[in-house]
């Protein structure tokens, strides 16, 4: 009954979420175009650079974005997941495609827990226990600015991160370290209450971005500095 609940709740947060994510949204000259296949499909500016750098975050069993920007727009892509199911489709599909690397991507460096959904088929794990399970895998975690030192980048030009209810604690931790990637692409889900959605959404507003599409949960934000850029 709780976890019914539960996911009526979290139903219901999503829809008021993105009826006010779609009064945020403005027009942008730059054409977009959609990388990847069904629910990991995303779009972003078509006219993004050869060799740009792309961090995403959150590979589960479909990394067709992420293959997509390194085969069809020649991005240095950078994946992240520490799920072991995900870590074995990667293992097993990339082909030398995209620099895997299994750490989650969270607001502090430190290692945590990942707790497992009520529903064991599904891949996604969570920080936070949100359907109060008991299993659970431990995976090294780290800032995006931590990363970027171990890699040895000095920007990102793509982010995307579908990371479940961990997107507040790495935007705004992203935020206070002074990271602007040009593309920031954002699934906000499990939760997304309008109390946690909006704030960070005008967080980002203040900080130069430009929310210019949304679909369902997926929001794709562009930088004013990189307007007029093209490959």
């Amino acid at each position: 009954m709780l976890v019914k609940l539960g996911q009526a709740w979290r139903r219901a947060n999503r829809l008021i979420s993105r009826r006010w994510l779609e009064t945020q949204i403005r027009p942008t000259p730059r054409a977009l175009q959609l990388y990847g296949q069904g629910h990991a499909a995303w779009w972003v500016p078509a006219d993004i650079a050869p060799g740009s750098i792309a961090y995403c975050g959150g590979v589960g069993l479909d990394a067709t974005f992420d293959f997509a920007l390194a085969e069809e727009k020649r991005l240095e892509v950078h994946s992240f997941d520490p799920t072991p199911r995900a870590i074995a489709y990667i293992e097993q599909e990339n082909h030398g495609r995209v620099h895997f690397h299994p750490w989650g991507l969270l607001d502090r460096n430190a290692v945590m827990r990942f707790h497992a959904p009520a529903d064991p088929r599904h891949v996604n794990f969570f920080i936070e226990n949100l359907h109060n399970t008991s299993d659970y895998f431990e995976a090294e975690c780290l800032t995006i600015a931590t990363i970027m030192q171990r890699l040895g980048h000095d920007r990102i030009d793509l982010l995307k991160i579908d990371i479940e209810g961990s997107w507040l604690p790495v935007l705004s931790r992203m935020l206070d370290d002074g990271i602007h990637p040009a593309t920031l692409c954002v699934e906000f889900d499990s939760p997304a209450p309008l109390t946690r959605v909006r704030p960070i959404v005008k967080r980002l507003q203040r900080a130069g971005y430009t929310l210019v599409r949304r679909d369902k949960e997926n929001c794709v934000f562009l930088h004013d500095a990189a307007k007029g850029h093209s490959a």
